[in-house]
């Protein structure tokens, strides 16, 4: 080989080698269904209400995740599946919720298991004979865990106004 080819054909060899792709690349991630992840949100939404209504702690407490973290404003963070459990426990032992809506206003499939949500709620609830409505707003981060379930693994709502229910 002369010295002008070993000139030019190295630059040329590292410059095709520089445009392949690397041998050991991991395989590109799957494409994202938004469609079945909003699905599976809104059936997790589906579930929660009917469970809220029945003042079912346990079904609730299947519906988060072991860590999850729950920020509601005016209250301490709850921290675990266990906490939630707990804190849905004693607010049945002294209200009847009696309807609640979710609306979301924004879902972002993040991946095909994780999605992102904020809305507006409506929980209607009976304490002491007394009726009230409870409107507010939430952050959210669903997760699809190892067996399949979608879970809320964090949510963040407050409160924009209580009123007497009519």
């Amino acid at each position: 080989m002369s010295v002008r080819r070993a000139v030019y054909g190295i630059p040329f060899a590292l410059g095709v080698a520089a445009c392949a792709p690397p041998a050991d690349r991991a395989a590109a991630a799957p494409a994202v269904d938004s469609a079945a992840v909003v699905a599976a949100a809104a059936d997790l939404w589906q579930r929660w209400i009917t469970a809220d209504t029945a003042s079912n702690s346990a079904a609730l407490a299947e519906m988060v995740g072991d860590s999850i973290r729950v920020d509601v404003r005016g209250m301490p963070p709850m921290i675990g599946r266990e906490a939630w459990r707990s804190a849905s426990e004693t607010m049945f032992k002294s209200m009847k919720v009696t309807a609640m809506t979710a609306t979301p206003d924004l879902t972002i499939p993040v991946s095909n298991e994780l999605v992102y949500q904020t809305g507006t709620y409506a929980e209607g609830s009976t304490t002491g004979g007394k009726s009230i409505v409870d409107h507010g707003r939430y952050a959210l981060a669903i997760r699809k865990y190892p067996d399949g379930q979608w879970r809320f693994a964090y949510v963040m709502a407050f409160s924009d106004s209580t009123v007497p229910a009519k």
